[in-house]
């Protein structure tokens, strides 16, 4: 009978915590962080929505679109990061136009991070055509660069 209660408790709290996500927000939840070139333990981090930026503290470029989320390690929740929607020229510097167009791929930017979602499975090629374009393959459909720390996939819970 206790497992039965425990149960239905997690379950319930679970579905609370998903009904609290704002409507047609695919990005807030727990997830999983695993980085893809190096050994090191992930981590369990939780990325939520944040209130809107306020546009008069934002140079122009960023005031056509003012959703903002929130990205913290679950250890140090305190410590997050802010988050925004890549612009279109983001997109094209990094040869997803096309993707994005298609609805194929959404990013936010954190400045020296990003986050982005595609299908799972997908191979994604990052930067133009050439020697220099190398590619990640975004087994869960949802992976991240830190610049100068590397690429990494996350796994919602």
């Amino acid at each position: 009978m206790r497992r039965l209660v425990a149960c239905l408790a997690c379950a319930l709290s679970v579905g609370l915590a998903a009904a609290a996500a704002p409507v047609g927000d695919n990005w807030s939840g727990y997830y999983g962080l695993q980085w893809l070139s190096v050994s090191q333990l992930g981590s369990r981090l939780v990325l939520a929505k944040a209130p809107d930026a306020d546009p008069g503290k934002l140079v122009e470029k960023y005031q056509s679109d003012l959703a903002r989320w929130t990205l913290a390690d679950v250890q140090t929740p305190a410590e997050t990061v802010s988050l925004r929607r890549f612009l279109a020229a983001e997109y094209e510097d990094l040869g997803w136009a096309a993707l994005h167009a298609d609805g194929r791929i959404e990013c936010l930017d954190a400045s020296r991070m990003f986050v982005c979602k595609t299908a799972p499975g997908t191979t994604v090629k990052i930067g133009r055509d050439g020697p220099r374009q190398e590619s990640l393959l975004a087994s869960t459909g949802v992976f991240g660069i830190v610049l100068h720390a590397g690429a990494f996939e996350l796994k919602k819970e």
